[in-house]
């Protein structure tokens, strides 16, 4: 049977002037209910004790799988004697990495970053040799500004067991510049990493540049998005400067061999309307096309894939207002930047608030799957253990849509950060955090699940 799965969080960029997102309607398609979850083995934890902060799955060449993640509470070590008299304590959040062999996952540390608050993204991805990369911010206290966090932009290689190579892709605004003062005028850069391989095993990283890391009142209302691309040496460029963009960035390249860049912009910018989602291009001649999906504000980004037979490109994201998920398709050869282009749906929830953190995922067969957080009920105004879950669905052949429930929460949270990726046999595989209890009190987990071939 095909899967042609449908997600939240859509996202496209556009230029300067670039289209705004035309109305989204209903989709009309019929529901079918909820199949049994028996159709899904939910498998020992990938990692257990306050894991899976970000997590991201990945799947590369020869079916290898990895994820990565953040853990969710910090070490504090030594007084950060770099920022002068009185320092604070220096506090890191442990990286790792986990890789599937046959049929265990082996969990290693792959970073320790210092960080000023929680961590804000990261990416992984495999190169053509199934080796893999994950972008990260990295980097030490600076002493000028008395910021003792990490302010750079690293790229992590895994050479072995417990062994990563670090290569920093961006030190300071002024690595991407923009021609213009107040951008590129900084040094804290790397927030939100996106990262991709192109067709010859070139890597790319796009990121948040925030300047002064929110030291000064408007760095994050006049936050960037740069690009990297590691052609020869890193080759750098803005994509959207002085607008305050960046937040959950994702990147792919299409079958042409350009980069495609999703965003959510949180803030809005003084003189013109620039909150949502956007999705962005580097045509042939080195501009970015860019279009506006959605605007307002959304939570727990978006995301976008590139069909592999099609060339189309998919993209999801959740409306909060609706709160339901979006998926959107641009067919191959449409101008990106025109927004009419844009085929969009919204996806029926049955009485849920569904699609946080929607991800999406081509099937073997050339469907497209997507995986997403149930918070709640659509009535209730938090997320609500007893109502969450984690939601596969997908469109099928006759234009209905099918939804499977995965795995839902008791006592605690279950669902957040969930991501998906189709194994070798084409068994598809979701991965997710749940907060679980031990003893007396309550730890986060990464859990992992597979669904049963048809």
């Amino acid at each position: 049977m095909r899967i042609l799965l449908g997600c939240a969080v859509a996202l496209v960029a556009c230029d300067d002037g670039g289209g705004d997102a035309a109305p989204v309607k209903d989709a009309e398609v019929t529901m079918r209910p909820p199949r049994p979850t028996d159709d899904w083995t939910i498998e020992a934890p990938i990692a257990t004790d306050g894991a899976g902060l970000h997590a991201d799955l990945a799947a590369g060449p020869g079916g290898v799988l990895g994820v990565a993640w953040f853990d969710t509470v910090p070490e504090t070590g030594e007084a950060c004697t770099e920022v002068g008299d009185s320092p604070p304590d220096k506090v890191f959040w442990t990286l790792r990495y986990a890789g599937r062999d046959g049929t265990a996952w082996s969990t290693e540390v792959a970073h320790r970053v210092l960080l000023l608050g929680a961590p804000l993204g990261l990416a992984l991805a495999f190169d053509d040799e199934a080796v893999p990369h994950v972008a990260t911010m990295t980097g030490e206290p600076l002493a000028m500004q008395k910021y003792c966090g990490a302010n750079d932009l690293g790229l992590l290689r895994r050479r072995g067991e417990d062994d990563w190579t670090l290569d920093t892709v961006a030190v300071s605004s002024a690595t991407a510049p923009a021609g213009d003062a107040a951008s590129d005028f900084g040094e804290v850069v790397g927030p939100w990493p996106a990262l991709a391989f192109d067709a010859e095993g070139r890597p790319a990283v796009a990121y948040k540049d925030v300047h002064s890391g929110a030291i000064q009142g408007d760095d994050l209302t006049r936050a960037d998005v740069a690009f990297a691309w590691r052609t020869g040496g890193w080759q750098h460029e803005v994509v959207d400067f002085g607008r305050g963009a960046g937040d959950y960035s994702v990147l792919a390249f299409d079958l042409d061999g350009r980069p495609v860049l999703t965003w959510h912009t949180p803030v809005e910018h003084p003189s013109e309307s620039r909150r949502g989602v956007w999705v962005a291009r580097r045509e042939t001649d080195g501009t970015w096309a860019k279009v506006r999906l959605y605007e307002g504000s959304t939570v727990e980004g978006p995301d976008v894939v590139v069909h592999p037979d099609t060339g189309d490109l998919w993209v999801s994201y959740y409306e909060p207002v609706a709160k339901r998920p979006t998926i959107a398709r641009l067919p191959a050869g449409a101008d990106l930047a025109d927004a009419d282009a844009w085929e969009r749906e919204v996806v029926p929830t049955e009485g849920f608030d569904e699609g946080r953190h929607a991800r999406l995922a081509v099937a073997p067969d050339g469907g497209l799957a997507a995986v997403w957080y149930r918070c709640a009920k659509a009535t209730a105004a938090d997320c609500a253990p007893a109502d969450d879950a984690v939601v596969v669905g997908w469109r099928e052949d006759d234009g209905a849509w099918a939804r499977e429930v995965v795995d839902e929460g008791d006592a605690g949270l279950c669902g957040t950060y969930p991501d998906l990726a189709f194994e070798a046999d084409g068994r598809l595989r979701v991965i997710y955090q749940c907060s679980r209890p031990r003893g007396a009190r309550f730890t986060f987990q990464l859990e992992t699940a597979v669904r049963r071939r048809r």
